[in-house]
């Protein structure tokens, strides 16, 4: 009888233990379980960095830019040269002559190597002649070109040359002069024939000019 009581507590501990040890190993599952259905962590998706995108623009400016740069230039050198200019300001032709002279001869100095292109550069040129030739087609266009044609002086194509006085300074048609970038009243826009200048008001000299700019 003895035996037998023993007997049935040894298997009533054997279960328990058998329970419990089930237990732990489902708790440890449910747990492992747990763990997975998280997963290992992914990164939220980067957003790519958005580039700027520049608005359209004239596609002529880089040129017209370079232009205004290299005019710039020459007028600083042309202002300082004439702001040492020993005669006044004077109404006297005889006196403005003579400061002409004195201010271009300077000029020709400082410019000494100066050569055709050097602010007419070649994309400038061709950008000018892009501007002036819509304004030559047409009735209006056949009309401008008579008067600038017609108005043709004899002037010598040459930078640092002096405009000559015994010829006249001929006179750019308001549409042509309205379709060319504006100038500093330092230097102007001459035509002669087919030709465009750009004069230096002050010292009376050929700064540089467009070979055929008008066809």
């Amino acid at each position: 009888m003895l035996m037998q009581t023993r007997m049935a507590e040894l298997t009533r501990t054997v279960g328990a233990f058998a329970m419990a040890s089930a237990l732990v190993a489902c708790g440890g599952g449910v747990t492992e379980a747990v763990g997975q259905s998280q997963g290992p962590t992914v990164p939220a998706p980067v957003t790519p960095v958005q580039k700027a995108t520049a608005s359209p623009a004239n596609p002529d400016a880089p040129v017209l830019a370079e232009f205004n740069a290299r005019l710039d230039q020459y007028v600083k050198v042309q202002r300082a040269l004439l702001k040492d200019a020993p005669l006044k300001e004077t109404k006297e032709p005889a006196d403005i002559i003579a400061r002409q002279e004195l201010l271009a001869k300077k000029l020709q100095t400082v410019r000494s190597h100066a050569k055709q292109g050097d602010i007419f550069t070649p994309q400038v040129a061709a950008l000018f002649k892009r501007l002036m030739n819509p304004e030559l087609k047409g009735a209006e266009g056949r009309e401008t070109r008579s008067e600038i044609l017609e108005e043709s002086p004899a002037v010598q194509l040459k930078v640092n040359a002096t405009y000559p006085s015994s010829q006249p300074l001929s006179t750019v048609p308001p549409n042509i002069l309205a379709s060319l970038p504006q100038l500093p009243r330092d230097v102007e826009y001459r035509m002669v024939g087919k030709h465009l200048l750009l004069r230096d008001v002050d010292a009376n000299i050929i700064v540089d000019y467009i070979f055929n700019a008008i066809r």
